[in-house]
Order: structure tokens, then sequence, then C-alpha cells
């Protein structure tokens, strides 16, 4: 499963292409020639949430009854808006104009690991959201409960 890390900003040439980050790309492994899956962030940003083609396969797995009144907004607003994007030879990416508009793109793009995924933001939006983010993150972080596989939650260094 790939691990999206890091904060990059790339600039985008007049024909919307840019390059996704070698470290994303590097993530991606072999998976990378399956491309990868974009779509408007539906948490309430002006932003694109970006899967690989395993994660994008466990979100739809993960909707329990597709065809459920409950989950019809859902699956419309992720698989119906979503779009695969090849990558060139070079490692970049088209990205469509509708997308550009929906996040305020325009010469430049920021991409922002989330772990799992990532995000490609306007530059000055994603930088304020990662810095916000990192405040929230502060000031809660005695909620913090990481886990990990070799220990209980809650377990020393």
């Amino acid at each position: 499963m790939p691990v999206f890390v890091g904060t990059h900003i790339n600039r985008m040439d007049r024909k919307g292409r840019i390059s996704v980050p070698a470290s994303f790309r590097n993530a991606l492994g072999d998976a990378i020639g399956q491309g990868i899956y974009v779509m408007r962030s539906i948490r309430g940003v002006q932003a694109l949430d970006v899967f690989g083609a395993t994660s994008f396969a466990q979100l739809a797995e993960s909707i329990s009854n597709p065809f459920a009144s409950e989950d019809e907004d859902f699956t419309s607003a992720i698989f119906g808006a979503a779009m695969q994007l090849s990558f060139d030879n070079e490692g970049r990416i088209m990205l469509p104009e509708a997308f550009r508009s929906f996040a305020g793109i325009e010469d430049q793009a920021c991409f922002i690991g989330r772990g799992k995924f990532f995000q490609i933001w306007e530059p000055a939006a994603g930088q304020e959201s990662q810095e916000a983010a990192f405040r929230r993150a502060t000031e809660n972080r005695g909620n913090i409960n990481l886990r990990f596989a070799d220990r209980p939650a809650g377990g020393g260094a």
C-alpha cells in the first residue's frame, strides 16, 4: 500500500500538464501504470483528492450497498465525478480544466501527502491548510493515540 508524505509545489505548463512529485510516483511503485484517480474533495475544501488504484478500489469496496438511497449522493459525488489520469513518460498528468477551476489552480499546484492518498491544492490555500492542521494537531496532541503493530495503543516508545 503506498504512503504519500510531504508537501511539494510544482509548476504547471500552458497545456495543463504538471509533474507529480517523484516521491509520490515512487510510492505508487509498479501500480504507476494504472494511473491515479482524481476527484473533487468532498471534505469541504477546495482541493482535489488523489488515490492510487488500490486505495480507490478499497474506497469502492467500503460502500456496503452502492444502491442504497443513503449512499446515492456519496457514490455519485465520488465515482461519478472522479477521473482516472495517466502519467506521461516524464511523470506528468494532464489536470483537466474542471479540476483546476474547482481548486483554484492556475500556474502552480501544491501536492500534500495524506498517507493513503494525497491532495492537490492551490499553493497558498494548501500551505494555509497545512498550517491550520498543524495548529489544531498541536493543540489536541493529548488526544493522539498512535497504534503500531508491534505494541498496543498507549504503549511506551
